[in-house]
């Protein structure tokens, strides 16, 4: 693509010095200090599923031309970018963007909580967001406060706080911290959220930002189907990305569920892109999500009706826990798809195997037996569990 630099994700056990390490997760946030760069351009938070910052700092710099990284933390990444256009939008593993609006001093008591909303409500970031009147009849503004730390407050009582600071210094705009669930674009009653701010305290310092995408955003619009288990596509993409995608690629997708993961490897170019879906009735689901250019198939990963050869990559969420069945039934799954795999798979050295799950000893037990190495790439917060992604290549 023109004025774009080409994407290359390599994400190692040992990362090199300053990107975060996927095997411990990111360092601690060394967040920018102003909501401009040294520069002078816009500094953008990409939030992003913990254990994927360095994919998504690849793929955003690739994706949004000039951009710089500029710090990392865990589930956050911070880029200074040259304008805050629809490019930043097109960066597909995060999950929201926000502007960076500033940051200021945190003290731990619940009596210092005044200091900190009369320091938000000041900064002079703000103005421009909230100086003018809304364009809507309803529209509000909510916070939304996350805390790390020995802070005596809860993150609720900062909440409403701050935002009682910001709306008797903008007092055109309603509050509706507290009112409206939903968040950002949600409403009731003829109430909208037209403004979010986020509020992140890390020990001694809140980093204030403004929400610029929409809730749907990481779910790709308000249409996608998913079921249980289903990955957000934000996630899926982000697997692609680690598969390292070639435009010759013959993709395949043996446990498609509702083809989040077919869908993303469909957004960029390949020779061929199928999802195998054992249950009728989430394929159902898994075609309607299908983009063009995917093949949806109907069939057991255990007996793929595929020839041997015909595959180059394969990028799957396996099923684990009891998500889908069953755990005593795992290993026996486990070792029949990786036989499958090796048959499937072409017998060049590019071929190879992307796939997640929290059950990776018998995984690299069952994949070895085929024929396979094994690399971990990085370990997910996904849900509340830490499925393991590994990579698979021919021993």
């Amino acid at each position: 693509m023109t004025g774009r630099r080409r994407l290359a994700i390599r994400v190692r056990r040992s990362p090199p010095v300053a990107q975060p390490s996927p095997r411990t997760g990111p360092s601690e946030p060394t967040a920018p200090s102003r909501s401009t760069s040294d520069s002078g351009q816009p500094v953008v938070l990409a939030t992003v599923t913990p254990g994927l910052e360095t994919v998504c700092a690849a793929e955003f710099m690739a994706r949004v031309s000039s951009s710089t990284l500029r710090a990392t933390g865990r589930g956050k990444v911070w880029f200074a970018v040259p304008a805050i256009d629809e490019a930043i939008t097109s960066v597909r593993t995060a999950d929201n963007l926000f502007l960076h609006v500033g940051e200021v001093e945190v003290r731990s008591t619940r009596r210092d909580l005044p200091d900190l909303a009369n320091a938000v409500s000041s900064l002079p970031a703000l103005a421009p967001i909230l100086g003018n009147r809304p364009a809507v009849r309803g529209s509000g503004f909510v916070v939304n406060v996350s805390r790390r730390g020995q802070q005596t407050w809860s993150r609720f009582e900062a909440g409403a706080m701050i935002a009682d600071a910001i709306a008797t210094r903008f007092p055109d705009w309603p509050d509706l911290t507290g009112i409206v669930a939903g968040g950002h674009g949600a409403g009731g009653r003829g109430v909208r959220v037209a403004v979010e701010l986020r509020v992140d305290v890390e020990d001694d310092r809140a980093t204030v930002s403004w929400r610029l995408t929409p809730p749907w955003f990481r779910f790709r619009g308000h249409d996608r189907g998913f079921v249980r288990a289903s990955l957000l596509p934000t996630v899926a993409h982000a697997l692609v990305l680690i598969s390292d995608p070639r435009p010759h690629d013959r993709f395949l997708d043996p446990f498609a569920g509702s083809g989040t993961i077919v869908t993303e490897r469909a957004s960029l170019p390949a020779s061929s892109v199928i999802g195998l879906e054992i249950d009728r009735h989430v394929a159902v689901v898994a075609q309607a999500n299908f983009a063009e250019g995917a093949r949806l198939v109907g069939g057991d990963a255990r007996a793929m009706p595929l020839d041997s050869g015909s595959i180059d990559v394969i990028v799957t969420n396996l099923p684990f826990g009891r998500q889908v069945l069953d755990d005593d039934a795992i290993p026996a799954l486990y070792a029949a798809a990786a036989r499958e795999f090796a048959r499937v798979l072409t017998r060049d050295l590019h071929s190879r195997v992307i796939a997640l799950t929290t059950r990776a000893p018998e995984l690299v037990r069952a994949m070895a037996d085929a024929g396979f190495a094994s690399t971990e790439v990085t370990t997910l917060g996904l849900n509340g569990q830490r499925p393991s992604v590994v990579k698979f290549v021919r021993g």
